[in-house]
């Protein structure tokens, strides 16, 4: 598997996941949407990165642990904090909680199935 591959799978797969969510969540417009795809190009790739790095370092336990327990927190924060910024949604934090449970569990998912 090449570097850029390890790097365009997950991005590519949380935009599919979080786009899909977005929409059924209520964001329709085409601002809306490309905005969240911007969100998800802004903070998945160093959580990827990151978590790519404690898994070499600390190994794939431990790192997985570290990365759900804390950088997807953190991740849902900054996109919290992104949303509520520049979209007029009502709830900015449940929006991106939302979102990013749907991505793990749709990642989980993909990581079983392939």
């Amino acid at each position: 598997m090449s570097e850029l591959t390890v790097y365009l799978k997950p991005l590519i797969l949380t935009i599919i996941f979080e786009g899909i969510g977005a929409y059924i969540l209520g964001l329709r417009t085409r601002k809306e949407l490309l905005f969240t795809v911007l969100v998800n190009i802004i903070t998945n790739p160093p959580l990827v990165c990151f978590s790519l790095f404690l898994m070499y370092h600390l190994g794939i336990e431990k790192g997985t642990i570290i990365t759900y327990a804390v950088l997807e927190p953190l991740v849902v924060y900054v996109e919290y904090l992104l949303y509520k910024n520049y979209l007029s949604v009502k709830n900015s934090f449940a929006l991106s909680l939302t979102l990013n449970i749907i991505s793990v569990i749709g990642g989980l998912l993909c990581q079983k199935i392939f």
